[in-house]
């Protein structure tokens, strides 16, 4: 009896012809529709935003490194300093000596102020140019430069900068250096300041020593004493991070507020559902149904309709990403997404997050539509 009673209360009578029957099949797959679209928006809202999350973060390690080891005293880096502290790391980890200087790029009437980066060796550089070259190649015989610098001073492969140090508004030292390729970041500080190359080729504009090491390799700041300061990822690019994060707040409030359009959709079906089908709600009472029963006969429809339209929302959505990662049909305006495709994470874990968590906030949400509107019917 019970098994009969399930199968009247959920069926929506499709073979039935008259208009108000339609009208209801209508809403229904309405109804299945934009719960599918929610949970497809859903997906590509968050694969995207981690997408681009994961991109930045890569960009920024492969431009500065995991870590960053400086002196506590600002001084600078010795080659006794690579030696102790290459002791208490894992053997075979990889640790760059690095200078900075500020100078001056020169190219006929174009010059433009860079920040150049000198390394020890490019074999123990731990930056990833290699993604993010654009023409060229990586040697310690020539500079690198950003694709944006390039513009500026309007040189190409093969090309010679003029780099200038002045101190005291008196010019110290002038160098004349070959650009052996050209990068891109898609961060504008980096691609319009920032030289590389080795530290040979600045011989004139630094010292022997060194401002600072770095290294991708994991390790426990307890293995080092007093004399050092190691900064990560986070904390060298803190404002671009913070950002990121202020960014990210948002998106996942509108994740939210979609999770629940989707679950208000579907109650609402069930709120015209149960309009509609009044008379056999009395019917269903008097064959001995309280409203308890009824009610997750209700959640169980609810449940059906969630269901089926997370299998399609998941599978549109996930044949989408894929699409979109292979052809890269979307372009972006690069210098401000850091990309200049869509970066796509794709998790295929997330039904396994999104459907549980969809259930739980429809459950509760559906006692407040059991004590609102099924206890106004006197079954």
């Amino acid at each position: 009896m019970n098994i009969q009673i399930l199968k009247k209360f959920l069926s929506a009578n499709v073979l039935s012809i008259n208009n108000k029957s339609r009208i209801n099949l209508y809403l229904n797959i309405f109804s299945f529709i934009i719960t599918s679209l929610s949970i497809i928006f859903i997906v590509l809202i968050l694969s995207v935003n981690e997408g681009f999350k994961k991109t930045v973060n890569n960009v920024i390690v492969d431009l500065n490194g995991k870590y960053k080891i400086v002196n506590k005293f600002s001084e600078d880096l010795t080659d006794d300093d690579e030696s102790k502290i290459l002791s208490l790391l894992p053997e075979n980890t990889i640790l760059s000596k690095v200078s900075t200087k500020d100078l001056i790029a020169k190219n006929k009437s174009f010059s433009e102020p860079i920040n150049v980066i000198a390394f020890d060796n490019s074999n123990d550089f731990v930056h990833n140019l290699q993604d993010i070259l654009l023409e060229g190649s990586i040697s310690d015989s020539d500079i690198i430069i950003g694709k944006i610098l390039s513009d500026k001073l309007n040189v190409s492969i093969g090309s010679t900068l003029i780099l200038i140090n002045i101190e005291s508004n008196n010019i110290e030292s002038i160098e004349s250096l070959k650009v052996g390729g050209i990068f891109k970041s898609n961060i504008p500080a980096y691609d319009t300041y920032r030289i590389y190359g080795n530290r040979k080729l600045f011989k004139n504009f630094i010292n022997e020593n060194y401002d600072y090491f770095l290294t991708n390799d994991d390790f426990k700041n307890s293995l080092f004493n007093n004399k050092y300061l190691i900064k990560n990822i986070f904390q060298i690019n803190d404002d671009l991070f913070k950002w990121l994060n202020a960014y990210d707040f948002p998106i996942k409030m509108l994740v939210f507020f979609i999770m629940l359009i989707c679950i208000f959709n579907i109650l609402q079906n069930n709120l015209m559902y149960v309009s509609y089908y009044k008379n056999d709600f009395f019917i269903l009472k008097t064959l001995g149904l309280n409203n308890i029963y009824i009610y997750f006969l209700i959640l169980l429809r609810s449940f059906l309709v969630l269901f089926l339209s997370s299998i399609v929302g998941f599978s549109i959505s996930y044949i989408l990403l894929n699409i979109e990662q292979k052809i890269n049909l979307i372009n972006l305006p690069d210098y401000v997404y850091f990309t200049d495709s869509i970066p796509i994470h794709i998790d295929y874990m997330l039904p396994f997050y999104i459907f549980p968590l969809l259930l739980i906030i429809m459950s509760i949400i559906s006692l407040y539509f059991y004590n609102s509107f099924i206890k106004k019917y006197e079954f």
